[in-house]
C-alpha cells in the first residue's frame, strides 16, 4: 500500500493513538480498512452543507459496507422522532416520509438503545417495519450516531441478500459513525447560522429602511433659504440622525445628532431621541437652549447606561434672516462668508449624561451667499490608509473654495466625496457621516406667515 508511513503522525479514528507504521506494514487489510475510514472521516467532517454531506455519506460508506438500500434518520428533538432525512437505493436518490419513535422498529431500538444492530434475516426479526423502498429487504443493520452520548440520527443500510453484513462491517460503521455523527451536527450548526444570518440581514435591512424613513429629505417653503442633508452611516444601521421641524410660521428647526456608539442599540437610542424631540417640540417652541435642556431631562430619565447624544439644535426665522442655535456636545458648526470659513463657538454637555444641564446658546444675522454647515465628527475624523483625519483644515478648505452659486445638495455631496476620496477606495469607514447644510439664497417676495412643509 502506498504512502503508509504518512499515517503514522495522525491520531486515527478520534482518540486512539496513532498507528505504528510497523502495525501498518504487517496487517496490509488492516491497515487498508484504517485509511479508508481515515481519508472518509476527514473529507465528512468538512463538508457542511448537510444535503451534499448525506449524498457523500452515502457514496463513502459504499466504499466500506456493500448495500442495496441506504438511508439516513435524523432525531428531532421538539418532536421526539426519528426522521428520515436522506435515503438512496442503489445508486439513485429515493423520497423518504418515514417517522418513528424511539424503540420501534430495529431503527428505532437501535437509537433507544444507542447501540447498533445487526440483522441478518429480517423476516425473523418480530421489530422489523418494511419501508417502501422497491426492493425486499432481508438484512439490515443500523448503526445509531452519536455525538458522546447525544442521539443525532442512525444509519441504516439494507440488503437484499442474507447475512449481507459481517461484523467487521458493524465495528467499522460504528467507528465511522462518531465522524458522521460529528460531520451532521457541524451541518445543523451551520445550517442554523446561516438562517440566522439570512433572518438577521432582513431584519437590519428592514430597520435600514425604517430609519431612513425616519429622517426627512427637506423642507420647502422656508424663503430665501436653500437646505440639503447627507447622511451615510458606517454601518447597516447608523448612530446619527438629523431632523427638520416646523417651529412656527417662517421658522424651521434644524438638528443633528450623534449616538455614542454604533450599530442597532445607537441608531435605536437615536430613534428614541428623533421621537421624543418632536413630541416635545408639538407642545412648545422654546428657544433652542431650553429645547435642549427639555430633550436632556427627558434622555436622561430613560436611563440608558454608557449612552448619551452629541447634538446640535438651531432655529432659523426667514422673516428676520436670523440663525439661533445651542450645542450638546456637538462639533462647532461652520460658516462660511465671503470664502472664509469660520467656527460658531458654542459650547454644551451632551443629552443624557447629568440631569439639570444648562445650555447656553448664540444668534447671528445670515447674509445673502453665506452657508452654515452642521457636521457630525465622523466628517472629520475620516480616515485615510495611515490613519490621519481628514481634520477641520482640509474641510475649511473645502469650503473656501466652493463657488458662490453652488447649491446645498451639491456642497454636501462634494464634502462626502472628498472624505471617501481622502480614505481611499475599499476603506470602511469607521463612523457614521452626516451633514446639514444651509445657504442663504435671498429673500425676495417672502411669505413668512405660512410653516414650513417637510418632506
Amino acid at each position: 500500500m502506498e504512502d503508509l508511513s504518512k499515517l503514522a503522525s495522525y491520531a486515527l479514528l478520534g482518540d486512539a493513538d496513532p498507528v505504528p507504521v510497523s502495525l501498518l506494514t504487517a496487517f496490509p487489510e488492516q491497515a487498508k480498512t484504517l485509511t479508508l475510514l481515515y481519508e472518509v472521516s476527514r473529507e465528512l467532517t468538512s463538508i457542511l452543507d448537510r444535503e451534499e454531506l448525506l449524498r457523500r455519506i452515502a457514496q463513502r460508506v459504499k466504499r466500506i459496507v456493500d448495500y442495496h438500500v441506504f438511508s439516513v434518520m435524523l432525531w428531532n428533538e421538539s418532536t421526539q422522532l426519528l426522521e428520515s432525512a436522506f435515503g438512496m437505493r442503489y445508486e439513485d436518490s429515493i423520497p423518504t416520509c418515514m417517522r418513528l419513535p424511539l424503540r420501534q422498529g430495529i431503527t428505532g431500538t437501535a437509537a433507544a438503545e444507542r447501540r447498533s444492530v445487526r440483522v441478518d434475516d429480517v423476516l425473523n426479526d418480530t421489530r422489523y417495519i418494511r419501508c417502501e423502498t422497491g426492493l425486499d429487504t432481508r438484512s439490515e443493520l443500523v448503526v445509531p450516531l452519536l455525538l458522546q452520548d447525544r442521539l443525532i440520527g442512525v444509519l441504516d443500510l439494507e440488503s437484499t441478500e442474507r447475512n449481507a453484513f459481517t461484523a467487521e462491517n458493524e465495528r467499522m460503521l460504528v467507528t465511522l459513525g462518531s465522524y458522521i455523527a460529528v460531520a451532521l451536527e457541524n451541518a445543523r450548526l451551520y445550517e442554523e447560522a446561516r438562517e440566522n444570518q439570512v433572518q438577521l440581514q432582513d431584519d437590519l435591512n428592514t430597520a435600514r429602511e425604517i430609519q431612513r424613513q425616519l429622517l426627512p429629505h427637506g423642507a420647502r417653503g422656508i424663503p430665501g433659504l436653500d437646505l440639503a442633508a447627507a447622511y451615510v452611516p458606517a454601518r447597516a444601521l447608523g448612530g446619527d440622525f438629523y431632523d427638520f421641524l416646523p417651529y412656527g410660521q417662517g421658522k424651521l428647526a434644524l438638528a443633528l445628532g450623534d449616538v455614542s456608539g454604533k450599530g442597532t442599540a445607537a441608531a435605536l437610542y437615536g430613534s428614541l431621541a428623533i421621537g421624543t424631540l418632536r413630541e416635545l417640540v408639538v407642545s412648545s417652541t422654546c428657544n433652542p437652549a431650553c429645547m435642549l435642556e427639555m430633550l436632556n431631562a427627558r434622555m436622561h430619565g430613560a436611563r440608558l447606561d454608557a449612552r448619551f447624544i452629541a447634538m446640535l439644535f438651531a432655529v432659523y426665522d426667514a422673516a428676520a434672516n436670523r440663525l439661533t442655535l445651542a450645542n450638546a456636545g456637538g462639533p462647532y458648526p461652520l460658516l462660511v462668508r465671503n470664502g472664509r470659513a469660520q467656527e460658531i463657538r458654542v459650547e454644551g454637555v451632551p443629552l443624557g449624561l447629568f440631569p439639570g444641564s444648562v445650555y447656553e446658546e448664540t444668534s447671528f444675522d445670515l447674509q445673502l451667499g453665506d452657508i452654515v454647515l452642521f457636521a457630525s465628527d465622523g466628517i472629520l475624523e475620516s480616515e485615510n490608509a495611515k490613519q490621519e483625519e481628514f481634520g477641520s483644515q482640509r474641510l475649511h478648505a473645502l469650503l473656501a473654495d466652493a463657488a458662490p452659486e453652488v447649491s446645498a445638495s451639491d456642497l454636501s455631496e462634494k464634502i462626502i466625496a472628498a472624505t471617501d476620496d481622502y480614505s481611499g477606495l475599499g476603506t470602511r469607514p469607521h463612523d457614521d457621516r452626516t451633514l446639514l447644510v444651509l445657504r442663504v439664497t435671498g429673500q425676495g417676495t417672502a411669505d413668512y406667515t405660512k410653516l414650513p412643509v417637510i418632506y
